[in-house]
């Protein structure tokens, strides 16, 4: 599978943006804004936000970010593939996109160590068996760099952060433990 180098991600020639995607454009690995405190979103997965493409979910965050006194935000996803509504989701995970995609999140941690990042992928995280082994192992990337996970407004059932487009302007920010959470899905 070929996609853009993630090497290139923080570029200066890149014009602010931060966009990794693959070549058939069925997966997307990141999309943000650069800066020097970013809000970092774990979502569950992308739909059509792009460079050149404002989604709901894109716009939510921007609006977050600001409103909290961040300068940039960066979006990524427990699952790369693109996909509207969750039945278009693979029902096996393609382990080239597994790949690329912890590549790039373990990229953008190590530029942002010691970061906070904000669960953001709702109750979709029970729709497919394989989200809980992906976000074990975005969470031990996420230790490497000295991570810490925090979540907005209230929890849903079963210790779950709400999806990052269902929010309330000034509902604020938890600690949230991903080990708990995760200690309950296996």
């Amino acid at each position: 599978m070929e996609t853009t180098n993630s090497n290139q991600l923080f570029h200066p020639e890149n014009d602010g943006m931060i966009y990794q995607n693959s070549p058939d454009n069925k997966a997307r690995f990141v999309l943000g804004t650069r800066g020097n405190n970013p809000l970092i979103v774990m979502s569950i997965n992308p739909s059509v936000g792009a460079p050149d493409v404002k989604s709901p979910t894109v716009g939510t965050v921007e609006h977050i970010a600001k409103d909290y006194g961040y300068d940039s935000w960066i979006i990524l996803c427990l699952y790369p593939q693109r996909a509207t509504h969750l039945d278009e989701l693979d029902e096996m995970t393609n382990p080239n996109w597994v790949k690329e995609n912890e590549k790039v999140i373990r990229e953008v941690f190590a530029h942002y160590p010691d970061h906070k990042i904000w669960a953001a992928w709702g109750t979709h995280y029970k729709h497919r068996y394989y989200f809980p082994e992906l976000l074990s192992s975005i969470a031990k990337i996420a230790e490497e760099y000295h991570e810490s996970w925090m979540h907005y407004g209230p929890l849903d059932e079963g210790y779950l952060p709400q999806y990052c487009l269902y929010l309330d302007n000034g509902e604020g920010w938890y600690p949230y433990d991903v080990n708990k959470l995760l200690s309950q899905s296996f």
